[in-house]
């Protein structure tokens, strides 16, 4: 995969304050990240729920990348994050 692309991961969705919007986690061993999103970055397939991120390229850790969330974690109040390699989809 190459930088500056769209890409999927999994996530868990609940329903956001607005018709527009989900809560999302990301969950990252131990570690949940959570944030909100337009309702439109969210799909479904085969039982997984998934959020479309900007990938932004290789960040020095082994197997990880880096990702642009669509918003602020609540956790950190940043929207980057570091995710490991197998959890990217390419977007089709």
């Amino acid at each position: 995969m190459t930088t500056a692309h769209r890409v999927w991961i999994p996530c868990t969705v609940a329903d956001g304050m607005f018709s527009t919007e989900v809560a999302a986690e990301v969950t990252l061993g131990k570690t949940p990240v959570s944030f909100f999103a337009d309702r439109s970055l969210i799909k479904e397939t085969d039982g997984q729920t998934y959020i479309l991120v900007t990938l932004v390229g290789d960040n020095g850790l082994p197997n990880h990348k880096t990702i642009l969330l669509p918003s602020e974690s609540l956790e950190s109040g940043s929207r980057w994050l570091s995710i490991p390699e197998e959890s990217l989809l390419a977007v089709a």
